[in-house]
C-alpha cells in the first residue's frame, strides 16, 4: 500500500470554519491498495510511518468593507485575483457580482465548499474537466472565437456535465437543432436526476466509490446551484442531514 495524503481547504468565516471541520470529521479517508485499488480504512500493516496530513488553509472570497477599501478598490476583485477553479457562475459571468447584498455574495464561498467536497471525493483538484472527445466536438462549434470566450464555454459545458444547469435549460430549447449535432455535446440527461449525478461523480472517481451516501450527494447538489440565492447558506449547511447523527434505534 502507498501512503495517501489529503489536504483540506477551510474557509475564513467562523461559521464556515465550523462547516469545514464537520467536513473533516465526516469525509471518508482511506488508503488505496496499489495492487487491487481497493479502499481500506486500516493503515498499512507494519508501516508505522504512515500517517494522514491535513492542512487548514485560509480560503474564501475575502470580500468585505476593509478589503474593498484597501485591497480591491471600487472595481472589486479581477478574475486574476480569484481562483477560477472555485469561482461560481455569477463571478465568471458578472464582473460586478460583489456589489450585491452580503447574504448573496457569501454564497460565493458556499459554491467553493461544494467544489472542495468534490475534490475530496474524487481525490483531484480537477473537478470540472471535459473529455478529449467533448473538447474536440466543442471546438468545431467554437471555431473563430477568441480564447477567453472558448475557456468560458468549456467551463459552462463542464458545469452542465455535473448537473449545474443554467436556469431554464432543458432539451426542449434545442429541438430545432439536428439531433446528430447534440451527440457528445449536450449532456446525456437534462433531467439530471440524483442517479445521473451520482453516476457522473462515481465514473470520475479513480476508486469508483463516489458519494458515501445520498445525503452527501444532496449536500453537494444544494451547494453547487447556479443561482446564488438558491444555494445553501452556511447556517443551512450546518443543519444539513449529512452532518446530523443517525437516529437511535
Amino acid at each position: 500500500m502507498r501512503r495517501t495524503e489529503y489536504t483540506c481547504l477551510i474557509l475564513r468565516d467562523n461559521a464556515l470554519i465550523s462547516l469545514g471541520m464537520l467536513l473533516l470529521e465526516n469525509m471518508v479517508i482511506c488508503f488505496e491498495d496499489e495492487d487491487t485499488g481497493r479502499c481500506s480504512m486500516e493503515s498499512p500493516s507494519g508501516d508505522k510511518s504512515t500517517h494522514i496530513k491535513m492542512r487548514i488553509i485560509d480560503f474564501g472570497s475575502a470580500i468585505d468593507e476593509f478589503t474593498m477599501k484597501h485591497l480591491y478598490g471600487p472595481n472589486g476583485p479581477s478574475r486574476f485575483e480569484q481562483t477560477s477553479e472555485y469561482s461560481p457562475p455569477e463571478a465568471l459571468l458578472n464582473a460586478s457580482w460583489f456589489q450585491g447584498a452580503t447574504s448573496i455574495t457569501m454564497k460565493y464561498d458556499m459554491w467553493s465548499v461544494g467544489v472542495v467536497i468534490l475534490e475530496l471525493i474524487l481525490g483531484s483538484p480537477h473537478v470540472f474537466q471535459l473529455s478529449a472527445r467533448t473538447h474536440a466536438l466543442l471546438d468545431q462549434h467554437l471555431e473563430g472565437w477568441n480564447e477567453g470566450t472558448k475557456e468560458l464555454a468549456y467551463k459552462l459545458r463542464s458545469f452542465m456535465e455535473m448537473c449545474i444547469l443554467i436556469p431554464g435549460s432543458s432539451l426542449k430549447h434545442h429541438r430545432s437543432r439536428n439531433k446528430k449535432d447534440l451527440v457528445g455535446v449536450w449532456p446525456a440527461s437534462w433531467k439530471c436526476s440524483e442517479e445521473y449525478f451520482s453516476h457522473q461523480v462515481k465514473s470520475r472517481d479513480p476508486l469508483k466509490l463516489g458519494f458515501p451516501n445520498v445525503w452527501a450527494l444532496r449536500l453537494v447538489r444544494q451547494l453547487l446551484v447556479w443561482e446564488p440565492e438558491e444555494r445553501l447558506s452556511v447556517d443551512d449547511a450546518l443543519q444539513h442531514p449529512y452532518f446530523q447523527p443517525p437516529p437511535k434505534n
